[in-house]
Parts: structure tokens; C-alpha cells; sequence
């Protein structure tokens, strides 16, 4: 782990803030690393919430921050924008997310109350071994994707009769059309088929992805047109359309 952060692996909770250290902070001031932050949670926190805070279990308390006091310190140190040096400070030593930074932040402010090792090192090791998995469970994932559109692209064939799975909402005279998403299987239902028949076939287009079928449309679920947000003039019906198999349910009827 760089030197850069071998500073700050235990700050006790009897450390005293002098008011003239507390008076840097302003009313828009941001932390420049971690160790300033801590100084600055104590310098603003009222003392019956920095007791309160305390003791609570580690985890249950930064739980129970991160879309409160979280939330602010992602929005209001700019960590989204990630240019300031608070961001780049974590930046350099492997944490790139706003809410991993708020989570070490908020982690470490409980332990310097309880007095114990902040431990940064684990804290970062953490946070990348966790990325570094989901890396891997999203390759694999979209792997199985792949190859399970690829199945359903060699099965279907031209002038086949499909049902491309979508929501219908009406709103007066308006008909908005939402497909149902097929990766991530979010288990949503749809309550309506649209229908069409199969003209075209292509592997791979720059536009829609890979394994994608041109579907002429006959119904839109008793509509001739309907509202959708993937067509810049919505979908109607006897007109052909663009949909990969990587992402829109499609079947034979």
C-alpha cells in the first residue's frame, strides 16, 4: 500500500480539536484526504451525535448513514465529479466509488470514536477484492448471456411468427410501449405481446448489438402505434423494427 496513507492507520478518540483547527472549515469546504475528513466530522458533529454514533455496532452505524450522512458527503464533496483532492486521494490508492469512499469514510470516523485502528489497508482491500468479484460474476454472466442469445438466434428462423414480450401503459390517447428487460432478468411481467414475423436475421449490427432479428409488427396489443423511448418515432404497426436478442424477450408464438 503507497506511503500516502501509512498516516493514518490509528487516530484515538481523545485527540483534541483546537477551535482554531475547527475554524479552517467553512461553509463550503471539502477535505482534502481522509485524515482531514475525520478531523472535519468531528469538528461539525454535535457531541450527542458523535456519542449516539459511537456506540452503535460498526456496521449497523454506517449502515444507517449511507443515504443520509452518505449521501451528503458524495454530493457535497463532489465525489461523483471525482476531480477534487479528496477523490484523487482515494483514486491513488485504488478506491474509485463514491459510495466505497463515504463507507471508509464514515467506517473510519466510527473507529477513531471508539478508539480503535482505523486499518485502511483492509478497508481498501476490501473494496477492490469485492469489485474484483463482481468483475468476474458480470463476465460470466454476460458470457452465458451471449451464448444463450446465440442459441435462440440459430433457432429462429425468417417468416417465423414471434411475441416480443412488453408493458402497455395508456395514457389518454397515448400508448406507452416498455420492453421487458431480458438481462438483468429482473422477473418482470409483462401484459403485452407484441406481434410481428421475422424478415431479416444479422449476427452483428453497430446499432442494435449482436443477434438481432428485423420483425415486421402486425399488433401492438390492439394499438397501431405506441410510444417507445428505443424509436424515435415510436413503434406502428406494419413496419419493421431492430431487436436484439441481448436484450428483448422474443418467442415463437
Amino acid at each position: 500500500m503507497k506511503n500516502a496513507i501509512t498516516f493514518i492507520l490509528f487516530l484515538t478518540f481523545g485527540t483534541v480539536f483546537s477551535q482554531t483547527e475547527c475554524d479552517q472549515f467553512g461553509e463550503n469546504y471539502t477535505p482534502k484526504d481522509l485524515n482531514d475528513a475525520i478531523v472535519y466530522l468531528n469538528c461539525k458533529w454535535p457531541e450527542k451525535d458523535k456519542t449516539e454514533y459511537k456506540n452503535k455496532a460498526e456496521n449497523d452505524a454506517v449502515a444507517e448513514l449511507h443515504f443520509g450522512t452518505g449521501m451528503s458527503i458524495r454530493n457535497n464533496w463532489g465525489l461523483w465529479k471525482g476531480k477534487n483532492k479528496l477523490s484523487k486521494f482515494f483514486k491513488s490508492n485504488g478506491v474509485f466509488h463514491p459510495d466505497d469512499i463515504s463507507s471508509i469514510i464514515l467506517t473510519s470516523f466510527h473507529r477513531q470514536l471508539n478508539g480503535k485502528p482505523i486499518d485502511l489497508d483492509a478497508q481498501i482491500e476490501f473494496y477492490k477484492s469485492y469489485w474484483e468479484q463482481a468483475k468476474k460474476e458480470y463476465e460470466q454472466t454476460e458470457k452465458g448471456q451471449k451464448e444463450l442469445s446465440k442459441k435462440e438466434f440459430d433457432n429462429f428462423k425468417v417468416s417465423d411468427s414471434i411475441k416480443i414480450a412488453f408493458k402497455i401503459n395508456k395514457q389518454g390517447k397515448n400508448v406507452w410501449a416498455y420492453s421487458i428487460q431480458k438481462y438483468p432478468d429482473l422477473n418482470e411481467e409483462p401484459n403485452c405481446f407484441i406481434n410481428g414475423i421475422i424478415t431479416r436475421k444479422k449476427k452483428k449490427t453497430r446499432k442494435r448489438g449482436d443477434y438481432v432479428l428485423t420483425i415486421m409488427i402486425f399488433d401492438i396489443c390492439g394499438n397501431e402505434k405506441a410510444i417507445f423511448s428505443e424509436e424515435e418515432n415510436g413503434l406502428k404497426t406494419n413496419q419493421e423494427y431492430d431487436f436484439s436478442l441481448e436484450n428483448y424477450k422474443i418467442s415463437k408464438k
